[in-house]
Parts: C-alpha cells; structure tokens; sequence
C-alpha cells in the first residue's frame, strides 16, 4: 500500500512537469492562440493525472485508516475532497475539449473567456483551490497526528493550504490570465505546483517508511 501510493504520487509529479511547459512553451497560430494539437496534448496528459490522483488518494485513505482507525474519519474525508477534485478536473478538461472541437478551423485558447474556457474557469480556480486546501489541511493534521511523515511536512501542507485559500474569492475578480489575482490567473500554475511537490515530499517518505518495515520486499 505505501509502495503502490508512492509510485502514484512520484508519476503525478512526472506528469505535471510534462503537462505544465505546454501552457507556456509553444508556436502559436497566426491569431496568437495555442496550436489544437497542444491543447489535446494537455488534456490527455491530464486524463493520466486525473486516474494517478484517484490511485493516490485512494491509498491515503488506507494508509490513515490502518495507521490509527481512530483517524479513519480523516481519511475518507481525504479520499472525498481527492475525488471531487479530481471528477472536477475531467469536467474541466471535457468542457475545454468541447470548446475547441466547436471552434472547428477557427483559432481558439480554452483557457480565455469567450473562447471555450467560461464553464471551466470557476472550476480551475476558486473550486480547485477550495478542494485542494482541505486535503492539504487533513493531510497536514494526518502528518502530525499520525506520524505518517516528518512534523514538517505536516506543517508544510498548512502553508500549501493557506495559499490556496486567499485565492477562493478571486471569484470576484477579472477573468485575466495574466493577472496573478484573478480567476485564470498565473496563481493556477503555482498552486498546482506546491500541491504536487507536497504529494511528491509525503510519497517518498511513503518509500522511505516501505523499505524500513520488516519484510518490505515481501
């Protein structure tokens, strides 16, 4: 179990340095838009996310489960905050693949108001930032309570979570995606990066702690 959850964890974090430079590094059309093949690009990886973040989470909730079942509480309600996040993340992706099998030959970004992006952008931002405080706030409190990783991994997952946090009420702000504080803004990018780089930290802790059992090659 810690085995199978740290190589989830270990692939997600793969996987996001190879998703991520696609929304930054690329040719773009005559109108200034992202090349179609870059924007399915994206989606797809993201599709493997998506199972390896319910791969993860499912094992979480295990692991909380069996360490300490008086936590068990904890770790359902981790697996729940994972798997809306990432049910979320599929009705982004669908509603961005949609935009840009609607727009047909002319130039789309689905990430840009009016372009594809208007049902995805709330889920992007203020949903995403929402679900992913709450794992990392019971994630934290599991680190510290349990003992799963070192105390400061817990306190680690606090700070995550705060930062994510001032970002929900960007809601009420433009949808201007290079403003750091708005609703598309380039705090998604960032966000997105502490989340997976704490998931990556508590994963090879997950090996470490593996491999210091009694019978781990069993």
């Amino acid at each position: 179990m810690y085995r199978w959850t740290a190589f989830f964890g270990i692939t997600l974090f793969v996987l996001m340095q190879a998703e991520v430079p696609l929304y930054f590094t690329y040719t773009p059309t005559p109108s200034g838009t992202p090349p179609p093949n870059i924007i399915l690009s994206r989606i797809l990886i993201d599709l493997f996310i998506v199972v390896g973040l319910i791969g993860f989470f499912s094992g979480f909730k295990h692991i909380i489960t069996e360490a300490k079942p008086a936590y068990a509480w904890m770790g359902t309600f981790s697996f729940a905050l994972g798997s809306a996040f990432a049910i979320a993340s599929l009705v982004a992706d669908s509603i961005q693949a949609g935009g840009l099998w609607l727009a047909g030959d002319n130039p789309v970004n689905p990430t840009a108001v009016g372009q594809g992006a208007d049902g995805a952008l709330l889920i992007y931002g203020p949903i995403n930032r929402l679900l992913m405080a709450g794992f990392l706030i019971i994630g934290g409190t599991a680190v510290r309570k349990i003992g799963l990783a070192p105390a400061w991994l817990g306190w680690l997952a606090y700070v995550f979570a705060l930062y994510n946090l001032a970002f929900i009420p960007t809601l009420f702000y433009m949808t201007t995606p290079l403003d750091f504080y708005s609703v598309n803004g380039w705090n998604i990018p960032i966000a997105a990066g502490l989340f997976f780089l704490w998931v990556l930290l508590i994963s090879i802790f997950f090996l470490r702690k593996k491999a210091n059992m009694p019978n781990a090659s069993s």
